[in-house]
């Protein structure tokens, strides 16, 4: 594994992971799903407002300051991640995901909480929560043919490498995108 590298879970062992994980009672587990759905990175999850999320027009608007490429994305949300959102109702009236720590209200989820659901899972000695989240998806995405690469990394936020291209390259998929992210 190269440095930088993540454990990432097998892309055809995802499925069961995912229904075993939607069985999961909390907090934790509605994060992480919410994440593996967004392909999104953890301080996306775990701070992501209530006010981020246009359920009219099916998106999630991650803000330039939590973003690695800090540009705003938008994260089109499947079926199930609209669920997750609407369930998350009336949980806090900040944060989609708040801590569950009592003393800490009104604090976001911690950052080790989406761990302790891939402990509670008996995978997190395979995989790490962004590993599964990001790498695992475009291992699928790419080897399955479920969409043009441009498609998957817009999916994943990624800035363009080639500065030529960026330049003149302004697309943003975003239908692709939305059934991509749906499949």
């Amino acid at each position: 594994k190269a440095k930088g590298d993540f454990a990432a879970l097998p892309y055809r062992e995802a499925p069961a992971l995912m229904q075993r994980l939607r069985a999961m009672d909390g907090t934790a587990a509605r994060a992480l799903e919410l994440a593996v759905l967004c392909a999104a990175r953890t301080g996306e999850v775990i701070y992501a407002e209530r006010r981020e999320f246009d359920l009219d027009a099916d998106t999630w608007t991650v803000p330039a300051a939590r973003t690695k490429a800090k540009e705003s994305h938008a994260v089109y949300l499947s079926e199930r991640a609209i669920e997750i959102v609407k369930a998350q109702r009336g949980q806090d009236a900040r944060y989609l995901f708040p801590t569950t720590m009592p003393g800490r209200e009104g604090k976001p989820l911690s950052n080790m909480a989406m761990l302790a659901a891939l402990d509670r899972l008996d995978v997190r000695d395979r995989t790490t929560v962004h590993g599964l989240c990001r790498p695992t998806f475009s291992t699928w995405a790419n080897e399955t043919g479920a969409a043009r690469p441009d498609v998957i990394e817009a999916c994943l936020a990624h800035e363009e490498s080639n500065r030529v291209r960026a330049a003149y390259n302004r697309a943003d998929f975003a239908e692709e995108r939305r059934a991509l992210l749906a499949k």
